[in-house]
């Protein structure tokens, strides 16, 4: 039988989920992941569906509160209600497209990053909500996930197989910590591919097409790859930049700390094309972003997979990813003769000349130094 003493001293599991069953309330148990978290919960049955319950977690909820709701969905049971609210008969079901709903809103937009938030929620509705919509998140096993990638590595894009895997590994330990199943189908599952590093350095009559190419598409895709080519900041930051952020008259674009990778605010100087490219850019009455999601002005723009890929189509270049531009563009100045500290500052690197106390003691934004730097850069694509 549980008590206090032995709940709270219960081992936490290498991995998945441990469940230890109570000896006075059939049904009714603790179960520990293996993040150390501890729920209680009531498994029962309803005519001919099985039903759970998650009644809340340890310690918050402690074990005389829990029994008492365990004895309470019991008696409901008896009468024949399912204690969750549903019609008699019928257990409550976490439909796929209900919880991923509840899981964007009451875990990625509270725990992410706006542009993390986004891309999580842009992976799980185009690569699973089509296919598991309408059914139970306890039904999906490992099978299903492996079907679920398995056309996206046919069609050859492993990187994108690679983040979509990540993206529902994650929703289901939610799920887990959340009560809506015991352990997650991803549990056993290793990623499609390994996250391979790249050294990918576009060459100039690559760049010069894609510069081009980009201009042609005339679309908010093109907008976004210019800018990255003459900012070299990442992908999230720039889908993400807001109209406050910008100084056009000074040519600064101040990036918060809540959207750089390492949580430090950036201020970027920008050169007269990139000031020109924003300026000409429309403002949408009600929106704060520069690129916002078409018919939802508060996301950022997040449709550049499709986009992309008419691009490569166009020049019939398909070896590259956006991430190649930042490091095509900073290796591109250090050619130029940029110092590598310089580099560092506008590619926002806490590592190198910036890391530890140093990066602490050295408060000099080296804004000149980054103008021309930039300056440089810029003139050589204009060469392309």
């Amino acid at each position: 039988m549980l008590n206090d003493v032995i709940i709270k001293n219960l081992p936490t599991p290498e991995s998945g989920v441990a469940q230890h069953p109570d000896g006075k309330i059939p049904g009714f148990g603790v179960r520990v992941t293996s993040n150390g978290v501890k729920s209680f919960y009531l498994k029962y049955r309803l005519g001919r569906q099985y039903g759970r319950m998650n009644l809340g977690r340890y310690p918050v909820t402690n074990l005389s509160k829990a029994r008492a709701k365990a004895h309470a969905a019991l008696a409901a049971i008896a009468d024949g209600i399912d204690p969750r609210g549903e019609e008699k008969g019928h257990a409550a079901d976490h439909t796929f497209s209900a919880t991923l709903d509840a899981f964007i809103e009451g875990y990625c937009k509270h725990h992410n990053r706006p542009s993390t938030a986004s891309e999580t929620e842009r992976l799980l509705r185009v690569y699973f909500l089509p296919s598991w919509k309408n059914r139970t998140v306890p039904e999906i096993s490992k099978a299903d996930v492996l079907a679920a990638l398995d056309p996206i590595m046919k069609r050859g894009s492993p990187s994108a197989a690679r983040h979509a895997f990540a993206a529902a590994r994650k929703l289901f330990n939610w799920c887990v910590e959340q009560g809506i199943i015991d352990d997650s189908p991803c549990r056993t599952m290793k990623p499609p591919v390994k996250a391979a590093s790249r050294d990918r350095v576009l060459t100039d009559d690559e760049l010069a097409r894609i510069w081009k190419a980009s201009i042609e598409q005339g679309d908010t895709f093109g907008i976004v790859v210019r800018l990255l080519m003459l900012t070299a900041q990442r992908r999230g930051e720039v889908c993400g930049m807001a109209w406050n952020e910008l100084d056009l008259d000074q040519g600064i674009w101040t990036i918060p700390g809540n959207r750089t990778k390492n949580h430090k605010p950036h201020a970027l100087p920008l050169t007269a094309t990139a000031v020109g490219i924003l300026r000409s850019l429309p403002r949408f009455e009600g929106a704060s972003l520069v690129f916002p999601a078409r018919g939802k002005l508060e996301q950022a723009y997040s449709g550049y997979s499709k986009a992309k890929r008419a691009l490569d189509a166009a020049i019939d270049l398909h070896d590259w990813t956006l991430h190649d531009l930042r490091r095509t563009a900073a290796t591109g100045m250090a050619k130029l003769g940029v110092a590598p500290h310089v580099i560092e500052r506008i590619l926002n690197h806490s590592t190198g000349t910036f890391g530890g106390v140093a990066g602490v003691y050295n408060r000099f934004q080296y804004l000149p130094e980054m103008r021309q730097a930039l300056l440089l850069w810029e003139e050589r694509m204009s060469k392309f």
